[in-house]
Parts: C-alpha cells; sequence; structure tokens
C-alpha cells in the first residue's frame, strides 16, 4: 500500500492517439474479520475489538480498516482494497533523477554552521551507454556543483555530493528550520538536473571532445535537459535523549529542549484523503498550536503534501510503520520492507520528520531499524510506540476534568508524567454535522443503539459520562440546546488538558513532564465523539479552547488549587508583566479584583503566582477573566473561565467546580450587543 512504483511506458504509449490505464485490482490477501480472534494473537494486548482477529496485519496496509474503538466497530469493507494515491503520466530523457536527499549536519550547540550533504539516484533507461552532468543548485545559499556521470546501460547509481569535495556545501550562518512558537520555518530549494552530452552531442554540429561539451551542455540545447527536479528542505537538527530526572523521552530540535505538545492522527477511514481536506485539517491544528503529529501505526503513509505542510506550519512528525499489538506481523517481510524502504526515501528530506517508530504498542519487525537506519542516519528512531522512555497512553474516554488536576484520569496510575503517547478526550460535533449524520429520528431523543455505533461501540462513553456532563448544565427539551451545553463539556476538558501538561512541563509544577500526544486529533469517518473539528471539518469549541491553552505565553486558572499560572513557549523570558484577575457573578458584577507582576522565564513556567479570592456569599455559578500585560500594559493573553461552586467529591464523579452544578447557567440573560454598540457610537460621538 506504501511501495511507490514507476513503470517505463515508452514502448506502448501512443503518442498520436488515444491511451487507456487498466488497472487489475486485488483486494488484500488476508481481509481478516471484526470479530475477536479464536485464539490470543501473539504479543497482541486484545483491547476490545480493536483489530478484530489480528488477521489483517499479515498484509502491509492501513490495519484501522478492520475496526478499531475510534472508527466503524464492524470495520471498512473494502478493506483499502483500489487506487488511494495520486497516478501520473512523466516524461524524462534517458537519466532519471530519484529520492533526492539532502541532510544537513549542525556541529551543536554551535548553530553558525553547517555541513550539506545531497545525494540521489541516477537511472540510465535506455540500453545505451548515457553520459552526462548532474548539476545541484541552491540559490539561497550559493551552491551552484556540477558532476560529471557516466552511466552504463539500465544502470541504477546513487551519486553523493559530500561537503568534503565541494567546500560551498559548508554553510556559513544558516537560517534555521524551527517549529512552532520556537522559530521561523525556513526552507532552502534544492534543484537537481541532469543534462545528457549524448543529446547535446546530436545537437551540436560540429565534433566535440566530450569534456567540453559535459561542460557547455547546459547551454547548448533544452533537449540536452534529460530530468530535473525540485525538492525543499530545512536546515536543523531533530534528535532525542533520556536526559530527564525520570528517564523520560525527551526531544531537541537544534540542541534546544522542546516541550511536546502534539497531537495522534488518525487517516481518513476511506482513504479518500484530498489534497483540500489536508490542507484544512493541518491548518486546524497549527492554528490549536500543537507542534508534533504523530502517524499512529495502524494508519497509513501520508502523502507529500501532508509532510510539505507541515514543514512550511512548523509540525513535527512522528512516522510509525503498519505495525500494532492488536494484529499480527506482516506474512511477507520482503514486502513490508519494500514498502518501508519506498517510504523513507520518500519522506527523510523534510524538515518535518522529527521521530520513525516502527510499531504501535508491539515491536519491530527484525531488521527494520537496520533498514531506516541504513537510509537516514539522521532522524532518532525507537521499536514500538511504548518503550524507551515513552510510556503507555490514556485516558481516551470523557473523564471528569477535576481529575486531569489532581492526575487520576487513568486507572492504569500517573499519567500527567514523563511523556505520554495517547491522552485526550472527545467533543461533541456541532448541529449540523449531526444531523448530515443520522435520521432525525434517532438524533433526538437520543437513540443510545445508534449514537453508540456512532462512537466506535460507545467507547467515548458519549451517552453515559458525557451526557452527564452535559446534563449538569440543566436538562434539554431540543437537540440544539443540548449541543450547546456539550459544547461547554468539550471545551472545558481540551483546555484543561492542555493547561494540566504545561503546568508541568519540564518539572516547573508538581511533576515532571517531557510531553503528550494528543489521543487523538481529527475524525476519520463521522462520529459523535468528535476532536478538535468534526468529519464535516466544521470546527468544534475544542479547538478554540486548545487554542487559548496552548497560545505560546497563556495565563491559566488551576480548579482544584484556586491558583493562576502563566506558561511561555517561547525561547525568551520576558520581565515586567503583569495579570490581572477579575471575577464575575452570574449577573456580570464583579466582584474581586487581584493583580500580581510577574517575571515569565524562558520556555518556562511560573506556577501558582497568587490564590483566587472567591468571597463565601458568591453566586453558585460565576465567571473568571485574566489577563495578561506586557510591560507597557497592553493585554498579551487573556482567557475567562466559568466556575462552579459545586463540591469535588473525587475520581469518577460529574462532581466540582469544573464540572457539576452549571444549572444556573441557563437563567443567564442574553446580552444585548446592538444595545452595547449604540451606546459605544453614541460615546465616541460625545
Amino acid at each position: 500500500m506504501f511501495n511507490a512504483k514507476a513503470f517505463d511506458v515508452t514502448d506502448i504509449v501512443d503518442l498520436h492517439g488515444e491511451n487507456a490505464l487498466a488497472v487489475d485490482i486485488d483486494p488484500v490477501d488476508y481481509p481478516g474479520s471484526n470479530l475477536p480472534p479464536k485464539k490470543p494473537v501473539p504479543g497482541a494486548k486484545g483491547e476490545g475489538h480493536n483489530g478484530g482477529d489480528g488477521e489483517i496485519g499479515k498484509n502491509t496496509t492501513m490495519l484501522m480498516s478492520v475496526g478499531w474503538d475510534f472508527t466503524f466497530p464492524d470495520g471498512v469493507r473494502d478493506r483499502n482494497t483500489g487506487i488511494w494515491q495520486d497516478v501520473e503520466l512523466y516524461a524524462t530523457g534517458p537519466v532519471q533523477i530519484k529520492n533526492p536527499y539532502v541532510q544537513s549536519k549542525l556541529p551543536l550547540p554551535d548553530t553558525t554552521t553547517a555541513k550539506e550533504t545531497i545525494s540521489a539516484l541516477l537511472e540510465n533507461s535506455t540500453n545505451k551507454e548515457q553520459k552526462g552532468v548532474l548539476a545541484a543548485e541552491v540559490k539561497d545559499l550559493g551552491i551552484h556543483i556540477k558532476k560529471s556521470v557516466t552511466l552504463l546501460p539500465h544502470e541504477k547509481r546513487q551519486i553523493i555530493l559530500d561537503p568534503s569535495d565541494y567546500p560551498t556545501l559548508n554553510v556559513q550562518h544558516p537560517k534555521l528550520w524551527w517549529p512552532i512558537n520556537k522559530g521561523a520555518q525556513h526552507l532552502y530549494s534544492l534543484t537537481l538536473s541532469f543534462v545528457s552530452a549524448n543529446a547535446a552531442e546530436k545537437a551540436t554540429t560540429k565534433k566535440k571532445v566530450i569534456n567540453k561539451v559535459i561542460s557547455k551542455c547546459i547551454d547548448l540545447n533544452k533537449t540536452a535537459l534529460s530530468h530535473q527536479i525540485t525538492t525543499q528542505f530545512g536546515i536543523r537538527n531533530i534528535s532525542t535523549d533520556r536526559n530527564t530526572p525520570d528517564s523520560s523521552r525527551r526531544f531537541l530540535v537544534n540542541g534546544v529542549p522542546v516541550f511536546i505538545r502534539g497531537a495522534n492522527w488518525i487517516p481518513e477511514a476511506m482513504c479518500k484523503q484530498t489534497e483540500d481536506r489536508t490542507y484544512h485539517e493541518l491548518r486546524y491544528i497549527h492554528q490549536a498550536g500543537f507542534n508534533l503529529l504523530r502517524l499512529w501505526g495502524g494508519g497509513i503513509a501520508e502523502s507529500d503534501q501532508f509532510y510539505h505542510l507541515c514543514d512550511s506550519l512548523g509540525i513535527m512528525v512522528w512516522s510509525e510503520f503498519w505495525i500494532t499489538g492488536n494484529t499480527r506481523f506482516p506474512k511477507d517481510t520482503s514486502v513490508y520492507m519494500h514498502n518501508l524502504r519506498s517510504t523513507i526515501k520518500r519522506i527523510r528530506s523534510h524538515a518535518s520528520v522529527a521521530y520513525y517508530v516502527s510499531a504501535n504498542e508491539s515491536t519491530e519487525l527484525p531488521g527494520a531499524g537496520r533498514v531506516i537506519y541504513s537510509l537516514d542516519s539522521a532522524t532518532n528512531y525507537q521499536r514500538q510506540s511504548e518503550c524507551c522512555g515513552v510510556h503507555d497512553g490514556s485516558p481516551y474516554t470523557y473523564v471528569n476534568p477535576m481529575q486531569y488536576f489532581d492526575n487520576t484520569a487513568s486507572k492504569r496510575g500517573s499519567r500527567v508524567d514523563g511523556f505520554n503517547p495517547e491522552y485526550g478526550a472527545p467533543c461533541l460535533p456541532i448541529l449540523s454535522s449531526l444531523k448530515e449524520m443520522m435520521p432525525a429520528k434517532d438524533l433526538w431523543p437520543i437513540n443510545k443503539k445508534v449514537w453508540d455505533y456512532m462512537d466506535g461501540g460507545g467507547f467515548h462513553k458519549m451517552t453515559t459520562d458525557y451526557d452527564a456532563a452535559v446534563k449538569a448544565f440543566g436538562q434539554s427539551d431540543n437537540l440544539a440546546d443540548y449541543v450547546k451545553k456539550a459544547q461547554l463539556v468539550g471545551a472545558m476538558n481540551y483546555r484543561s488538558i492542555m493547561e494540566v501538561w504545561d503546568y508541568n512541563k519540564f518539572g516547573f509544577g508538581d511533576r515532571f513532564a517531557s510531553g503528550f500526544l494528543f489521543w487523538y486529533i481529527n475524525s476519520p469517518e463521522p462520529q459523535v465523539a468528535s476532536r478538535l473539528y468534526d468529519w464535516s471539518l466544521e470546527p468544534t469549541a475544542a479547538l478554540y479552547y486548545t487554542k487559548n491553552g496552548l497560545e505560546p505565553l497563556h495565563v491559566q486558572f488551576d480548579y482544584l488549587k484556586n491558583t493562576v499560572s502563566v506558561s511561555n513557549d517561547y525561547r525568551k523570558a520576558f520581565k515586567g508583566y503583569e495579570v490581572i484577575c477579575d471575577v464575575y457573578d452570574l449577573n456580570t458584577k464583579k466582584i474581586s479584583h487581584q493583580k500580581r507582576k510577574v517575571d515569565i522565564p524562558a520556555d518556562g513556567v511560573v506556577n501558582n503566582l497568587f490564590k483566587v479570592d472567591f468571597p463565601k456569599d458568591i453566586t453558585p455559578v460565576h465567571f473568571i477573566k485574566l489577563n495578561l500585560l506586557d510591560n507597557t500594559g497592553k493585554v498579551v493573553a487573556s482567557s475567562f473561565y466559568w466556575r462552579s461552586t459545586d463540591a469535588y467529591k473525587g475520581p469518577w464523579t460529574i462532581t466540582g467546580p469544573a464540572t457539576g452544578g452549571f444549572e444556573a447557567l441557563n437563567t443567564l440573560k442574553r446580552f444585548n450587543w446592538k444595545a452595547q454598540h449604540a451606546l459605544s457610537q453614541k460615546m465616541e460621538n460625545l
């Protein structure tokens, strides 16, 4: 499924008439069943119906199509059968250029110089010897290199341009590529051209010595150009280590530790992802503020466009390679290795490529690590997703947000610590998207059977725990009102997750955390357990509250401690700033005003700056407005919270100031925007 192929059709194409392409399509060899295995799958955990009977793992394909708790519980019928990426017809001369690769080396901690190594595969497609010149050009760096090459009939040869042979590849003062919030995403363009001396000889009327032809052939005649390709690359170093108090995995970019605020990417279930859809999804993810995406092992090898967008948006990519702990190993290991080689060659030059992982909750196919390292020694690798300083995930379903603050959100034990690869919650889609999913009769009153089917078999507890949290805002007598309240539940969950992880960033809080990956960020098909946005690409409240929680400078409130903290994701410190906290009662009357000066460390957190004062006679529901002002008095960040006086009765309850007792919000008077605008205009005129 992930093995790009090219076929020479020169001899069979009719250059003057019509042509047709016929494709013989077979289904996967082992479609598998969504039913659980009759006997345990070796090495698989057997969680629920994930992976079905495990048989689909014998293929090299998108394993989730057999059924998972975040997609159709009974699987996708066609099991990925068909053409799912672009097919293109292109023309070249006798020599083709393939697999261009630029590897950068920075002598860290010094980043004022870089060594660039350029490589590419040249292929002679003819039964004649071919002579010519390979030209490499990076205009922005002043790199202009020409190398004479002779290829035997049908020869394939890897050409390497090394800085020891070509001094211009020793770059002075390069512009570096950084992930979001850490710096600019500077990209350079490399153009590789092969000019055939054979063709150039035919284009001239006089016989010339071959060396003279090679040196001039670029200017002789356009017919001499056999092939030309352009690719982008970034000069950066992305590494990982375990130099942390708890030996958890840590990511560094250009020698600088980066706190990972990432997410898991799940592919579109029917493999019908378009370029337009990919663009909009990644723009949402960038807007939210995530700095890394994990391509989960039961998914796919993403498109070139996906990586190009991540390069330009500053989103690092963790790529996993089609093995999971719920499915068997590939039957034909040579096919798997061909897919692995093809994928690494295709993606390795991208600035966003940050990490390779062989499997999700399993282990590597023997030899996979050696194959990866032989093709890309610059990118770090681990054999599976839960090892080597990365602990197992959870929570996955709806959880009372109070449990994020007291770190009881998973029955597996502490989760907000170290590096967590899967930590997340659902959010109900907006009204129009729900109406697209099912008949009106199943929408309201909620048809539990249908909603549970659209929730991976009820996995995310949308009709149970999430429903109970929605009802904490008061009973709804129609779907529109229910959906509005459900957005508040999702908003609270998402922002609380982001804020709790930021609170514990690099040990500034109660625990040490080096990063987390939200599980999961995008909907693979229409589902009631939506995410930042739903399958229809409509943003939910979760998008905007995640954006608030992950803003690079952020002032936040802790529902358990009642304290205010400030986080900073930039690489520079800020001094002389001020935090202002105003509390309003249900009638929007200001009842408390506090402020504190604060110096914010570079890439750090100032926790528990002060405790918020709440009067004893405060209304059962009230509001908190936090503003962060710079040293000129300008507001640079703000956050708004709703809070209740409901007592938190501990984990696995629908109680607490972030969860229960919000019924009074139904009595809140609607704000008259027109009257306010008219008053503002009147004041301006005065």
